[in-house]
């Protein structure tokens, strides 16, 4: 190569060029499949920070008051960011609702109805315990945009046939007479756990859910053997 050749060639190699480059060695090539994992994981990452964000946030300001700048912010994001995938705040809250619903649970299974029902009270107050799930119950239960309260509804029906299923289940063993109402019994021992805990905000002491769970049953099995 001559000399003008040798320095048109260097013109043509960018002054930021590492050495290797420059020197006329190939820039290293980029893995896309690679790069789009990376991607598709930092996406991840930033939807479930966003969704446990605002669950937080309805837990500390309430739906009506919940602010998508202060979810931007409180989750370390941008705020275009937020909207690009939740066009507005009602969208945001209805998927941080079904996001919390998503895992399908085992109902729990000691060979006992009485057992199983403190079972799952133990389980939603250790859950509503925690600023996210306590923010997540709290919008359950309250008033707020048509569209949350579509998702809220669809997910209190889910939990409500979680708790018919135990109670039916139960029915079926013969624990209780097969004219008992299942879902009106789950009904019955979750409501003064929630109301207590979502309502008034107060602690739930385990000798509340064993007077709760002890004074259904046995309500449930006299209107039941009334009926039978």
């Amino acid at each position: 190569m001559n000399a003008k050749a040798a320095q048109a060639k260097a013109k043509d190699v960018p002054q930021d060029a590492p050495k290797d480059v420059a020197k006329g060695a190939k820039a290293p090539a980029v893995d896309r499949r690679t790069s789009g994992v990376q991607r598709q994981g930092r996406a991840a990452k930033v939807v479930s920070s966003v969704l446990r964000t605002t669950a937080e946030e309805l837990n500390r300001v309430g739906y009506a008051n919940l602010r998508v700048d202060e979810v931007a912010e409180r989750a370390g994001v941008n705020k275009t960011t937020i909207y690009r995938r939740w066009p507005n705040k009602a969208i945001l809250v209805s998927e941080t609702l079904d996001a919390h619903f998503q895992d399908e649970r085992p109902l729990p299974e000691t060979g006992s109805l009485r057992s199983d029902i403190i079972d799952y009270l133990r389980m939603m107050v250790t859950m509503t315990q925690r600023p996210t799930w306590r923010g997540v119950m709290t919008t359950l239960l309250s008033r707020t945009d048509p569209e949350v309260e579509a998702v809220a509804h669809k997910l209190y029906l889910r939990e409500r046939q979680f708790r018919t299923r135990l109670v039916q289940r139960a029915i079926d063993r013969g624990e209780l007479p097969r004219t008992a109402d299942a879902e009106l019994i789950g009904d019955m021992f979750s409501a003064p756990i929630l109301r207590r805990l979502l309502t008034f905000r107060e602690d739930v002491r385990d000798e509340f859910i064993l007077s709760v769970v002890d004074v259904t049953l046995a309500g449930a099995a006299v209107v039941a053997m009334r009926n039978d």
